[in-house]
Protein backbone atom coordinates (compact mmCIF):
# COMPACT_ATOMS: atom_id res chain seq x y z
CA UNK A 1 0.00 0.00 0.00
CA UNK A 2 2.98 2.27 0.92
CA UNK A 3 4.41 1.50 -2.47
CA UNK A 4 1.54 1.93 -4.46
CA UNK A 5 1.04 5.59 -2.66
CA UNK A 6 4.30 6.54 -3.46
CA UNK A 7 3.89 5.84 -6.94
CA UNK A 8 0.83 7.83 -6.89
CA UNK A 9 2.89 10.97 -5.43
CA UNK A 10 5.64 10.47 -8.17
CA UNK A 11 2.62 10.37 -11.05
CA UNK A 12 1.29 13.26 -9.71
CA UNK A 13 4.30 15.28 -9.48
CA UNK A 14 5.16 14.44 -12.84
CA UNK A 15 1.64 15.87 -14.16
CA UNK A 16 2.37 18.61 -12.64
CA UNK A 17 5.40 19.64 -13.18
CA UNK A 18 5.94 22.04 -16.20
CA UNK A 19 9.52 22.52 -18.02
CA UNK A 20 10.41 24.87 -21.42
CA UNK A 21 12.63 25.05 -24.20
CA UNK A 22 12.88 28.06 -25.34
CA UNK A 23 14.99 29.74 -28.48
CA UNK A 24 15.63 33.54 -29.20
CA UNK A 25 16.28 33.59 -25.51
CA UNK A 26 18.86 36.19 -25.84
CA UNK A 27 16.80 38.49 -27.68
CA UNK A 28 14.93 41.51 -26.19
CA UNK A 29 11.57 40.13 -25.41
CA UNK A 30 13.55 36.11 -24.72
CA UNK A 31 15.88 37.47 -22.15
CA UNK A 32 13.00 38.95 -20.39
CA UNK A 33 11.15 35.16 -20.74
CA UNK A 34 13.92 33.57 -19.49
CA UNK A 35 13.60 35.75 -16.36
CA UNK A 36 10.32 35.07 -15.77
CA UNK A 37 10.66 31.28 -16.45
CA UNK A 38 13.34 31.25 -14.26
CA UNK A 39 12.70 32.80 -11.26
CA UNK A 40 9.06 31.65 -10.80
CA UNK A 41 8.66 28.16 -8.54
CA UNK A 42 6.12 27.16 -11.50
CA UNK A 43 8.92 25.61 -13.99
CA UNK A 44 11.18 22.77 -13.01
CA UNK A 45 13.27 22.99 -15.76
CA UNK A 46 13.98 26.06 -18.14
CA UNK A 47 16.34 25.51 -21.14
CA UNK A 48 17.78 27.75 -23.42
CA UNK A 49 19.07 27.01 -26.95
CA UNK A 50 21.24 30.00 -27.65
CA UNK A 51 24.59 30.40 -30.36
CA UNK A 52 26.91 30.98 -27.63
CA UNK A 53 27.02 30.81 -23.71
CA UNK A 54 25.75 34.15 -21.97
CA UNK A 55 25.76 33.33 -18.26
CA UNK A 56 22.87 33.68 -15.69
CA UNK A 57 23.99 37.25 -15.09
CA UNK A 58 22.84 37.89 -18.55
CA UNK A 59 19.32 37.39 -17.83
CA UNK A 60 19.37 38.51 -14.27
CA UNK A 61 18.02 34.99 -12.66
CA UNK A 62 17.32 34.70 -9.00
CA UNK A 63 19.57 31.60 -7.02
CA UNK A 64 16.60 29.90 -7.13
CA UNK A 65 16.59 30.60 -11.20
CA UNK A 66 20.06 29.61 -11.40
CA UNK A 67 19.21 26.15 -10.64
CA UNK A 68 16.64 25.99 -13.01
CA UNK A 69 17.69 27.21 -16.76
CA UNK A 70 20.66 25.88 -18.32
CA UNK A 71 21.98 26.89 -21.56
CA UNK A 72 22.56 24.74 -24.63
CA UNK A 73 24.65 26.04 -27.71
CA UNK A 74 23.34 24.97 -30.95
CA UNK A 75 23.69 25.43 -34.59
CA UNK A 76 20.38 26.23 -36.02
CA UNK A 77 21.85 24.90 -39.17
CA UNK A 78 22.66 21.43 -38.30
CA UNK A 79 19.93 21.17 -34.96
CA UNK A 80 20.44 17.61 -32.63
CA UNK A 81 16.80 16.45 -31.98
CA UNK A 82 17.80 15.06 -28.48
CA UNK A 83 18.45 18.66 -27.56
CA UNK A 84 14.75 19.24 -27.82
CA UNK A 85 13.46 16.27 -26.02
CA UNK A 86 11.70 16.23 -22.49
CA UNK A 87 9.90 19.59 -22.31
CA UNK A 88 6.20 20.64 -21.77
CA UNK A 89 6.62 23.89 -22.98
CA UNK A 90 7.83 25.68 -25.88
CA UNK A 91 8.53 29.20 -26.83
CA UNK A 92 10.19 30.99 -29.70
CA UNK A 93 10.96 34.37 -29.80
CA UNK A 94 13.67 34.19 -32.22
CA UNK A 95 13.58 37.10 -35.10
CA UNK A 96 15.90 39.33 -36.63
CA UNK A 97 15.73 42.07 -39.32
CA UNK A 98 16.69 42.47 -43.17
CA UNK A 99 19.70 44.63 -41.73
CA UNK A 100 20.55 43.00 -39.00
CA UNK A 101 20.78 39.33 -41.24
CA UNK A 102 22.36 41.66 -44.26
CA UNK A 103 20.06 40.12 -46.74
CA UNK A 104 16.07 39.19 -47.50
CA UNK A 105 17.17 35.67 -47.61
CA UNK A 106 19.17 35.50 -44.77
CA UNK A 107 16.05 37.49 -42.86
CA UNK A 108 13.99 34.29 -44.18
CA UNK A 109 16.51 31.59 -42.85
CA UNK A 110 16.28 33.07 -39.08
CA UNK A 111 12.67 34.24 -39.26
CA UNK A 112 10.96 31.00 -41.18
CA UNK A 113 13.34 28.82 -41.58
CA UNK A 114 15.19 28.22 -38.11
CA UNK A 115 11.97 29.24 -36.54
CA UNK A 116 9.84 26.13 -37.92
CA UNK A 117 12.81 23.64 -37.54
CA UNK A 118 12.77 24.14 -34.32
CA UNK A 119 9.60 24.16 -33.54
CA UNK A 120 9.04 20.58 -35.33
CA UNK A 121 11.64 19.36 -32.75
CA UNK A 122 9.93 20.85 -30.03
CA UNK A 123 6.98 19.18 -31.46
CA UNK A 124 8.60 15.66 -31.83
CA UNK A 125 10.14 15.73 -28.44
CA UNK A 126 6.97 16.33 -26.61
CA UNK A 127 6.15 20.03 -26.42
CA UNK A 128 2.03 20.40 -26.40
CA UNK A 129 2.10 23.85 -25.30
CA UNK A 130 3.58 26.64 -28.21
CA UNK A 131 4.16 29.87 -28.24
CA UNK A 132 5.32 32.17 -30.30
CA UNK A 133 6.37 36.03 -31.52
CA UNK A 134 5.63 37.43 -34.70
CA UNK A 135 4.53 40.79 -34.92
CA UNK A 136 1.71 43.32 -35.62
CA UNK A 137 0.78 42.80 -39.15
CA UNK A 138 1.94 39.79 -39.85
CA UNK A 139 0.00 38.12 -43.35
CA UNK A 140 1.23 35.82 -45.02
CA UNK A 141 -0.11 37.23 -48.36
CA UNK A 142 1.41 41.00 -48.19
CA UNK A 143 3.34 41.93 -50.77
CA UNK A 144 6.10 42.99 -48.14
CA UNK A 145 8.68 41.25 -46.46
CA UNK A 146 8.58 41.21 -43.08
CA UNK A 147 5.21 40.70 -42.76
CA UNK A 148 5.05 38.29 -45.20
CA UNK A 149 7.85 36.16 -43.77
CA UNK A 150 6.20 36.39 -40.14
CA UNK A 151 3.22 35.19 -41.46
CA UNK A 152 4.17 32.80 -43.67
CA UNK A 153 5.54 31.39 -39.95
CA UNK A 154 2.35 31.48 -38.28
CA UNK A 155 1.06 29.41 -40.84
CA UNK A 156 3.97 26.79 -40.79
CA UNK A 157 3.21 26.61 -36.66
CA UNK A 158 -0.64 25.87 -37.07
CA UNK A 159 0.21 23.28 -39.01
CA UNK A 160 2.63 21.36 -36.34
CA UNK A 161 -0.99 20.69 -34.21
CA UNK A 162 0.52 21.41 -31.11
CA UNK A 163 -2.04 21.03 -28.44
CA UNK A 164 -2.27 24.68 -27.67
CA UNK A 165 -0.48 27.39 -29.58
CA UNK A 166 -0.42 31.00 -28.67
CA UNK A 167 1.12 33.40 -31.15
CA UNK A 168 1.68 36.78 -29.94
CA UNK A 169 1.34 40.13 -31.81
CA UNK A 170 3.21 42.87 -30.36
CA UNK A 171 2.86 46.66 -31.78
CA UNK A 172 6.44 48.88 -31.55
CA UNK A 173 8.91 47.44 -28.74
CA UNK A 174 10.06 49.65 -26.20
CA UNK A 175 12.57 48.59 -23.65
CA UNK A 176 14.69 47.22 -26.20
CA UNK A 177 17.80 49.78 -25.15
CA UNK A 178 19.13 48.32 -28.98
CA UNK A 179 20.61 51.99 -29.99
CA UNK A 180 19.00 51.86 -32.97
CA UNK A 181 17.61 55.39 -33.85
CA UNK A 182 14.74 55.08 -35.89
CA UNK A 183 13.40 52.82 -33.58
CA UNK A 184 14.28 55.59 -30.22
CA UNK A 185 12.95 58.20 -32.79
CA UNK A 186 9.25 56.25 -33.24
CA UNK A 187 9.10 55.37 -29.48
CA UNK A 188 9.16 59.16 -29.12
CA UNK A 189 6.26 60.20 -31.52
CA UNK A 190 4.18 56.91 -30.92
CA UNK A 191 1.37 56.72 -29.18
CA UNK A 192 1.11 54.50 -26.19
CA UNK A 193 -1.69 52.42 -27.33
CA UNK A 194 0.33 51.31 -30.30
CA UNK A 195 3.59 50.81 -28.10
CA UNK A 196 4.28 48.02 -25.47
CA UNK A 197 7.12 46.82 -23.60
CA UNK A 198 9.37 44.22 -23.85
CA UNK A 199 9.32 43.28 -20.43
CA UNK A 200 5.16 43.28 -21.09
CA UNK A 201 5.60 41.00 -23.73
CA UNK A 202 7.36 38.59 -21.77
CA UNK A 203 5.39 38.74 -18.54
CA UNK A 204 2.21 37.80 -21.00
CA UNK A 205 3.63 34.94 -22.09
CA UNK A 206 4.22 34.04 -18.47
CA UNK A 207 1.52 34.04 -17.30
CA UNK A 208 -0.37 32.51 -20.49
CA UNK A 209 1.90 29.03 -20.08
CA UNK A 210 0.71 28.78 -16.77
CA UNK A 211 -2.77 28.39 -17.71
CA UNK A 212 -1.87 26.69 -21.05
CA UNK A 213 -5.38 26.89 -22.76
CA UNK A 214 -5.83 24.33 -25.00
CA UNK A 215 -6.22 25.24 -29.14
CA UNK A 216 -5.42 27.79 -31.05
CA UNK A 217 -5.01 31.72 -30.19
CA UNK A 218 -4.05 35.30 -32.18
CA UNK A 219 -3.40 37.81 -29.37
CA UNK A 220 -2.82 41.49 -30.46
CA UNK A 221 -0.84 44.04 -28.91
CA UNK A 222 -3.63 45.93 -27.10
CA UNK A 223 -5.10 42.34 -25.84
CA UNK A 224 -1.08 41.49 -24.39
CA UNK A 225 -1.68 44.65 -22.07
CA UNK A 226 -5.30 43.66 -21.15
CA UNK A 227 -3.60 40.35 -20.16
CA UNK A 228 -0.77 41.72 -17.91
CA UNK A 229 -2.89 44.05 -16.73
CA UNK A 230 -5.95 41.22 -15.25
CA UNK A 231 -3.30 39.00 -14.13
CA UNK A 232 -0.87 41.37 -12.31
CA UNK A 233 -2.69 44.75 -12.05
CA UNK A 234 -1.90 47.69 -13.67
CA UNK A 235 1.54 47.39 -11.50
CA UNK A 236 2.58 44.74 -13.74
CA UNK A 237 2.33 46.88 -16.84
CA UNK A 238 6.09 48.39 -17.77
CA UNK A 239 5.91 51.86 -18.26
CA UNK A 240 2.21 51.78 -18.06
CA UNK A 241 2.42 49.59 -20.89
Amino acid sequence: LKLQFLYFIVSVSNIMSISAIVIGGTGKIGKELVRELGNSEKFTKVRVLVRKERGAEFYLLEDAGKKVVEEVVVNYDKLNADDFKGFTHGFSTLGTTRKDAGSAEAFRKVDLEYNVNSAKLMREGGVQHMQLVTSQGSNANSWLLYPKTKGQCENAFRELKFQSLTIWRPGLLAGRGSGRALESFANVVTPNCFRIHVRTVARAMFYRSIKSPEGFSIIENSEIKKIVEKEGGKDALFDGY
